[in-house]
């Protein structure tokens, strides 16, 4: 799945801004179309740790309520969460399919395949959500649809997770004040006979993308910095005014679920500003910086943000390192 990094962490809107305006980095996670299917590749990991990337579902429970005790029951639920019709749908269909490589392509088949021998589902760049709203829906983008194949190979008993693949030259694209810089989410399956990457967008070139595992917690704060990314830049495209006190509650929220997901944090950044609280904006940024050092944004946003506040003019980014932006959930 790609995901945009912008400031604010979610997914890229189809659009670009006007020629000469400085523009917040909004990061964020998204994808395009469905999945190729490759041989793992530079990303290892350990029977222990692929342990610790996956949750059950009351495991998962007791997390979120540990790190937000007052969040509502229907926060708590796995992003990958899936009813058992559908695993079982899902069963019938892959189990003429030979073991191994050919399963897995099956299984992935099975998402956009049509009724009655499969989801119907479709690649919607504007739509990020958990597995089960997914198959309501029927439509998502990368995070949507690799939580519904993680949930799916869950119920089969797979060893699947979600991983990061951050492009080392993130593409950008901008629209209304704001640039988004893109990273990428894939799904790795890590069995003995099996060790591929699930892509939701294209191939994954080792010497392109560092894919690194991610847990389900982990997984679940990229998909709430996604959607409060999404709801501002969605707001932006349709000329309507962001809720920014809606979109930090969000980033907020993605940061006491995962208090090391930078982006997150660059992202209350831009909300903090945007609403004139400008010593949290300064303090978020700060930790955004403190968190990971290879995002640019938060330093840009930072220095666009006093740069603004003393009145001087603009200055025009110089370089893609430059650009402030949204941080990313993953695509």
């Amino acid at each position: 799945m790609r995901i945009r990094k912008l400031f604010i962490q979610g997914v890229p809107y189809p659009g670009s801004a006007s020629k000469g305006q400085s523009s917040l980095v909004l990061a964020l996670a998204t994808s395009t179309i469905f999945a190729l299917l490759l041989s793992l590749s530079g990303c290892t990991a350990s029977s222990s740790r692929r342990n610790s990337l996956a949750y059950t579902e009351q495991a998962f429970q007791a997390a979120i309520q540990e790190r937000v005790p007052e969040a509502e029951t229907r926060l708590t639920l796995p992003p990958y969460a899936v009813d058992s019709d559908a695993i079982e749908r899902a069963r019938r269909e892959i189990r003429n399919a030979p073991l191994g490589p050919k399963r897995v392509e099956a299984l992935v088949d099975f998402l956009s395949a049509p009724e009655p021998h499969g989801l119907g589902l479709s690649y919607d760049w504007s739509i990020t959500s958990g597995a089960n709203r997914t198959l309501e829906t029927r439509r998502g983008n990368c995070f949507s649809l690799a939580s519904v194949l993680v949930g799916l190979g869950r119920g089969l008993g797979w060893p699947i997770f979600y991983a990061e693949a951050r492009p080392r030259h993130p593409e950008s694209m901008e629209f209304e004040g704001i640039t988004a810089l893109s990273d990428h989410m894939v799904v790795l399956i890590l069995a003995k006979s099996v060790r591929m990457i699930i892509d939701f967008s294209g191939e994954v070139e080792p010497d392109v993308y560092d894919i690194r595992p991610i847990d389900d917690v982990t997984a679940y704060a990229h998909l709430l910095n996604n959607i409060a990314g999404q709801s501002v830049l969605i707001s932006e495209g349709q000329d309507r005014e962001p809720s920014w006190e809606n979109a930090l509650e969000g980033f907020t929220l993605a940061t006491r679920i995962q208090p090391e997901l930078g982006r997150a944090w660059n992202n209350m950044g831009i909300a903090y500003a945007r609403l004139g609280r400008h010593d949290e904006a300064r303090a978020a940024y700060a930790r955004a910086l403190a968190l990971d050092t290879a995002f640019g944004p938060a330093k840009r946003n930072l220095s666009l943000m006093e740069t603004r506040r003393q009145g001087d003019p603009l200055v025009q980014p110089s370089g893609p390192n430059d650009a402030n932006g949204l941080g990313r959930p993953i695509n």
